[in-house]
């Protein structure tokens, strides 16, 4: 393991980070027969309250700290320190920053197989037995119906939670039944923490000679093996079974003569993601003169050794990848180490296959969701190990346990993905900048469209601004066309590719026949995006969300696209009855591929969205056929628009452009220029130029006028004078307080107390309005979402010190929010992306 393992050798009490939703961290008492034996960054098992649960060793203290009774930790759940120590003031900001509980920070920042998890069980035991036996199936006592339940299950023995799921068995219910002797309660394993594989090592004790004398008889594949113990040992099991077919007899022979030395060791796992290297990747390719300055400032930074950070501004297909990988090159020379985020796992194959061309399969380390749980763990593994010295993968991949940080990009940093929705609400390129200053490190964040935000952080000096204005070879962007959706009136909506204007049906056939490929970017997944009776004008809804169900023609479905919730369309409608009635409205990718094989049936058309990139490397394969040119039109969602470098296409076509501009959100513009950019930079990167139709019902709105215009700087100056003059990002600092309940009447309530709390502290902190503003409460945008009832407050601060003594005085006031049952929740999203 890495040099960095502490081990503090007379150590008594360990502070760990457990992961609840509690502030701190907790101190247990090591046991004797561990003592010496623990180091910062190991997962350890401790007691808590009844339950077993896995936490973090963040130091270790000679004495117990204060007067105080400590429980001792139960022992180390793997050998291994999972997180070099520097890492730690990193989760101790991030819990400050986002006002997150830090052991929740830190088990979000490691790989789920890192961690062993335990759950409650209700035993039944032989009093309960007999007394289930003679209690009637119709008895209404909650007691008897309880434990004829545990009686009538395989073991005698049910989860706690799966028990609780019967509102009449409560709590308090289990503890009678435990009191009186009928049932226990326990702790059972759920899942065990994987461990770094191992095998077993062979040595000769003595010669091969004085070892083959020790039996009567000579035996031909035995004294083979011996002779090669002597020449090779000590050699591991696997390397025994490439030599020999069945080495297990002979060794079994050896061991119970006790002529062998057999040891342990960890076995070095291969580079997870095996991707195809192009020869031509494998040399580093001359700089052009812009990429030359560049690379001349981050190189200055570098050496220096001192934190910089960098916004490449870099129009599509002006090399900003050959820039990161010569700053790499140059890290890696000089025994550093580098990481490079990417915004979505459909982009790591692509930068996995540069970087390992580059610079060899084991330098470079992959970590994405899409690995399995040994493959996340193996590469966590070769990362701590310092094997790996630069890892590719999106925002999870900041959290990668490398040592001797020397350089971080993050490319495409303006993408929403970098923003984690759910639990530990954090933004990677954020994350990313904090972890770079703490060690001293460089960081390049890099866009065609740079975010607002990081404009203006630079524009203020906090980055230093470098530039690629120019596409590499001299080639010129695409040239984009509009086309005004007012002028093509739709005859008829369910006709094949309906989404399809005239102009745009025109421009597909041409390309195709002059062999170009064709990009259509169509930002709504699904067959049809709602779906109506004719009849009764019944509109279906997800029943726990505010929103329409999309219908999913392969698999038949009308489906929620914020729940999950999933039905089989009816034949007839379940409010009138009525037969033939229901009517499919709106196109997404999955309609618009259909319709296009019905106008062209010859087309060869491949679909990229969530439904078809659920399986494991799906993102791979559908890329490389489009990329080895077997597919002629890619149709796909926001994934096709993002980075990718594909020669071959000369037209890209981009259908209801102006979707994401009706949303409730300050960036809508923002966004929409930013998509329509990226996507039409998929054109004319190779030899032939390229071309961008650009289909919408409001041509005249700047966001489609200027980036129609390729013209960056004029979007970004107009948008910064709209959000300065209604005090939004980047010109104030955002936090949405979002309440929610089962109960609209309970969540409603819920967040009226949520702004007085939010006032009574605004007013503790700031001496004035014009340095902190609440709006709301407010229903959400998504007023229901699973079920819930959703209520938001937003914050406005002048700066982040000023939200962050905020957030301090408000650090109870998730607690408080759940006290006021029917499962009231608050969370709390620090610099928000999603106004939904």
């Amino acid at each position: 393991m890495a040099s960095s393992q502490v081990r503090t050798p007379g150590a008594s009490v360990a502070e760990v980070a457990v992961p609840v939703p509690a502030p701190g961290t907790f101190h247990y008492s090591i046991p004797d027969n561990l003592v010496g034996s623990l180091a910062v960054g190991q997962a350890v098992s401790v007691p808590f309250g009844r339950r077993r649960m896995t936490g973090y060793v963040l130091d270790l203290l000679d004495e117990v700290p204060g007067d105080r009774k400590l429980k001792d930790l139960f022992g180390p759940v793997g050998p291994e320190a999972l997180f070099p120590e520097d890492l730690i003031e990193l989760y101790q900001w991030m819990a400050r920053y986002y006002a997150h509980p830090l052991g929740e920070v830190v088990r979000s920042a490691l790989p789920g197989a890192t961690r062993s998890a335990t759950r409650g069980v209700v035993r039944l035991l032989p009093a309960g037995s007999s007394r289930a036996q003679s209690t009637a199936d119709d008895d209404e006592e909650p007691l008897n119906r309880l434990l004829l339940r545990l009686d009538q299950s395989v073991s005698g023995c049910l989860a706690t939670s799966t028990l609780l799921r019967d509102k009449s068995w409560t709590r308090a219910l289990i503890r009678r039944a435990e009191q009186q002797g009928l049932v226990e309660t326990a702790q059972s394993a759920s899942r065990s923490a994987l461990k770094a594989r191992s095998e077993e090592v062979f040595q000769l004790k003595g010669t091969a000679r004085a070892t083959r004398e020790s039996f009567a008889r000579p035996g031909p594949v035995r004294d083979r093996l011996i002779d090669y113990l002597e020449r090779f040992g000590p050699i591991g099991r696997s390397e025994l079974r490439d030599a020999f077919p069945a080495p297990g007899g002979p060794l079994n022979q050896l061991r119970a003569k006790d002529l062998l030395t057999v040891t342990e060791r960890i076995i070095q796992p291969g580079a997870a993601e095996q991707v195809e290297i192009d020869p031509a990747d494998v040399q580093p390719r001359k700089p052009t003169a812009e990429q030359k300055v560049v690379l001349d400032e981050v190189k200055a930074a570098l050496e220096a050794r001192a934190f910089a950070s960098f916004l490449l501004h870099g129009v599509t297909g002006s090399g900003k990848t050959e820039v990161y990988l010569q700053a790499a090159a140059h890290v890696l020379e000089r025994g550093g180490t580098a990481l490079l985020l990417v915004p979505e796992i459909g982009l790591t194959p692509q930068f996995l296959a540069r970087f390992r061309a580059r610079f060899g399969e084991r330098t470079v380390a992959v970590l994405h969701s899409g690995l399995t749980e040994r493959e996340r763990f193996d590469e966590w593994l070769r990362i701590r190990s310092g094997e790996a010295a630069l890892v590719v993968g999106p925002r999870s991949a900041v959290f990668a346990p490398v040592e001797r940080l020397r350089l971080v990009v993050v490319d495409e940093e303006h993408d929403g993905s970098y923003k984690q929705e759910e639990g530990l609400r954090y933004n990677a390129r954020d994350v990313a900048l904090v972890r770079a200053r703490r060690a001293d490190a460089v960081v390049i964040l890099g866009s065609a469209t740079p975010s607002l935000e990081t404009l203006h952080n630079a524009r203020e000096g906090r980055h230093a601004l470098v530039s690629l204005p120019s596409r590499v070879s001299g080639r010129s962007l695409p040239e984009i066309e509009l086309v005004d959706l007012r002028e093509h009136p739709v005859s008829d909506p369910d006709a094949a590719a309906a989404s399809l204007s005239p102009p745009m049906r025109d421009a597909i056939q041409s390309n195709w026949e002059a062999g170009g490929q064709t990009i259509l970017l169509l930002n709504r997944r699904g067959f049809a995006t709602t779906v109506v009776c004719t009849s009764c004008g019944k509109h279906f809804r997800c029943s726990e969300c505010d929103i329409s169900l999309t219908y999913h023609g392969r698999s038949h479905q009308v489906s929620c696209h914020w729940c999950g919730q999933s039905s089989v369309l009816p034949e007839s409608c379940p409010s009138c009855g009525d037969r033939g009635s229901l009517h499919l409205l709106g196109h997404g990718t999955e309609r618009l591929e259909e319709g296009m094989l019905s106008l062209w049936p010859s087309l060869r058309v491949d679909r990229m969205d969530s439904d078809t990139t659920r399986s494991r490397s799906s993102h791979r394969r559908i890329l490389d056929r489009f990329r080895t040119g077997e597919v002629d039109v890619l149709v796909g969602t926001q994934m096709v628009a993002k980075g990718h470098d594909f020669p071959r296409v000369t037209l890209v076509g981009v259908l209801h452009a102006d979707s994401a501009l009706h949303m409730p959100d300050f960036r809508a513009s923002e966004r929409t220029f930013q998509l329509i950019s990226q996507v039409a930079g998929r054109a004319g990167r190779g030899d032939r130029p390229g071309r961008v139709l650009v289909q919408t019902w409001h041509p005249k709105h700047h966001a489609i006028q200027l980036a129609m215009e390729h013209d960056f700087d004029s979007f970004a100056d107009r948008e910064m004078r709209l959000r300065q003059g209604l005090w939004y990002a980047p010109f104030a600092r955002l936090a949405m307080f979002r309440v929610s309940a089962r109960q609209e009447r309970t969540g409603q309530v819920a967040a009226m107390l949520c702004r007085d709390r939010v006032e009574t502290a605004a007013r503790e902190v700031v001496t004035g309005p014009a340095q902190l503003r609440v709006m709301g409460p407010s229903p959400s945008p998504v007023y229901k979402a699973r079920g819930r009832f959703r209520w938001q407050v937003m914050v406005k601060a002048c700066d982040h010190r000023t939200l962050s003594r905020l957030l301090a005085r408000l650090s109870l006031l998730v607690d408080e929010i759940k006290k006021q049952g029917d499962s009231a929740r608050l969370v709390i999203d620090r610099d928000p992306v999603s106004m939904l």
